[in-house]
């Protein structure tokens, strides 16, 4: 059974300061983190998701590389970097949509539920470890 843990902020550099030492953390091998969200509530009461991982830019560079591997074989790698790297920010542009989709139906609910019960400017931090602190794992 996996675990979220969810901390309220008054505001949101603080969740993002406690974010970034998460995954200096990590770096340590200390925890290991599955995802870390920080979720912001603006004035107008609308929630907004930053996520750790641009999906987008992740997207384009691994379809690139797997683009350029695949021209190698046809003997046109730059034809094969821009048309890998295109697919490849395509495929993270819709995976970031379908993301943004799904908070407003499973877990988004009850992630984005716990910020809509506060007041504007309220910011709640979430993270899903794989694994907790204690010991470092290597």
């Amino acid at each position: 059974m996996s675990t979220l843990v969810v901390i309220g902020y008054d505001d949101q550099f603080k969740a993002e300061e406690v974010r970034l030492s998460l995954m200096k953390m990590q770096k340590d091998y200390l925890i290991d983190l599955g995802d870390a969200v920080v979720a912001v509530k603006d004035q107008e009461g609308k929630v907004k998701l930053h996520q750790a991982v641009n999906m987008t830019a992740a997207g384009a560079v691994s379809g690139g590389f797997w683009g350029t591997l695949i021209g190698l074989i046809f003997l046109n790698p730059l034809i094969g970097l821009a048309v890998g790297a295109t697919t490849g920010a395509v495929s993270g542009a819709l995976t970031d949509l379908v993301k943004s989709v799904a908070v407003d139906t499973l877990d988004g609910r009850a992630r984005q539920g716990r910020v809509r019960r506060q007041g504007p400017g309220r910011t709640h931090w979430h993270v899903h470890p794989r694994r907790g602190a204690g010991q470092p794992h290597r």
